[in-house]
């Protein structure tokens, strides 16, 4: 072979592996952009980051130290070319160094590129090789990363066992690597800080949504309750009565309405204050509480007033369930007062029940201020009788 094809030929394959390593740094960088900073874990995006460079180059080990308190170097993420394989680690790594020390803490506190050609005879690992008797491997590559606004994030260390393997073409691709490699931590930081925000941000919105539905919940029930009792108040009554007296015409669902009312209350404020006057219209508004069913309507209706209204029931459990509630309040003896003060209730009874009350003979649908008329027609007989009894209006009573 002539001098001339020599060289050519000597030309050819030199053309040949540039564009071969060409290929093989394209390919890193292109594995390298297509890593989704959507991760949520730092540590394992990083190791994806490396995988790029142990399947496309000739690079034997990768190892990610991440910038830790300003001042420590810290190993987070490292991967070998056994390792890609599923075998095990081929030598060991230090896992920590301070800014200063060795080629990383080098290259992180002059925030430069370091390549060490042999590490047998570099005078700057030669302090690393004496005190830990450590093989290290023949050639080093340290690089420090930086995010976008050239905050240094951590090192990035290649190695080879062999000395004086890495070519300019492995410095080049190091340098467009770093660059984004820190890009992409930046990225994963701040989706991950955003997304921090976001998460928190919508625990107060969430928080604030909380508080205003309690303080909704908290006007509403000002609006439907007694504040002294408990019990809800008038507006409750006539809110959920109508549908009582609607499920009548339409169910023929019979329903019975009791209105009470403390007898001589007037005389218990006078004698013994207000206060007093209070505690027993608590007293008998827990007493009414236990006797009544959930589906069942109770109310303060006003001053000493209650109105009880018990859902799908005849007449006759109606007068039944006021005689009991009468006796129960007649039987209290109320600690409020010494000696104990004993109350008493009238009652007035309307039901609508068909036996009672004829619809045929109805000219139209009864409202519920008539219902509560009718009721308290009979409470008005009943303080006429000699009070604490109960007395019931019927249609038929007074035709």
């Amino acid at each position: 072979m002539t001098d001339n094809k020599a060289a050519e030929k000597l030309a050819h394959d030199h053309l040949e592996n540039v564009f071969v390593d060409l290929l093989d740094v394209l390919s890193a960088v292109k594995q390298l952009s297509e890593l989704s900073c959507l991760d949520s874990d730092e540590e394992v995006l990083i190791k994806k980051a490396l995988s790029t460079l142990v399947y496309n180059q000739d690079m034997e080990r990768c190892s990610f130290f991440k910038l830790v308190d300003n001042d420590r170097l810290v190993n987070v993420a490292g991967l070998s070319y056994l390792e890609a394989m599923d075998d095990v680690e081929f030598f060991a790594t230090p896992q920590e160094f301070k800014i200063g020390e060795g080629l990383i803490g080098l290259a992180a506190q002059t925030r430069a590129l370091q390549h060490c050609h042999n590490s047998q005879t570099d005078e700057r690992l030669k302090r690393e090789v004496s005190e830990t008797g450590q093989k290290l491997p023949g050639s080093i590559i340290s690089v420090p990363v930086f995010a976008g606004n050239l905050e240094l994030v951590g090192v990035l260390n290649v190695s080879h066992p062999e000395p004086y393997f890495f070519t300019e073409w492995h410095i080049r691709l190091l340098e467009i690597y770093k660059n984004i490699l820190g890009q992409m931590i930046s990225n994963f930081r701040l989706f991950h800080k955003m997304e921090t925000e976001i998460v928190a941000r919508t625990a107060k919105l969430q928080q604030s949504y909380d508080d205003i539905k309690r303080l909704k919940e908290h006007y509403q029930n000002i609006s439907v309750k007694d504040e002294l009792t408990g019990l809800f108040n008038r507006r409750h009554f006539y809110n959920h009565a109508s549908v009582v007296l609607a499920r009548f015409y339409r169910y023929h669902e019979p329903m019975c309405l009791l209105l009470l009312d403390l007898d001589h209350f007037k005389k218990i404020n006078d004698t013994y204050g207000h206060a007093v006057g209070d505690d027993v219209l608590i007293a008998v508004a827990d007493t009414l509480q236990k006797e009544v069913r959930e589906c069942d309507i109770l109310v303060r209706f006003g001053g000493e007033e209650f109105v009880v209204i018990f859902t799908n029931t005849s007449c006759e459990n109606g007068i039944q369930f006021a005689t009991r509630i009468r006796k129960k309040i007649a039987g209290l003896k109320l600690d409020i007062t010494n000696p104990p003060l004993s109350v008493s209730v009238s009652i007035g009874v309307f039901c609508l029940d068909p036996e009672c009350y004829s619809m045929d003979k109805a000219e139209s649908q009864m409202s519920i201020d008539q219902t509560v008329h009718y009721a308290d027609t009979a409470l008005y007989q009943a303080k006429k009788q000699g009070r604490n009894c109960v007395v019931r209006y019927c249609q038929t009573d007074n035709t």
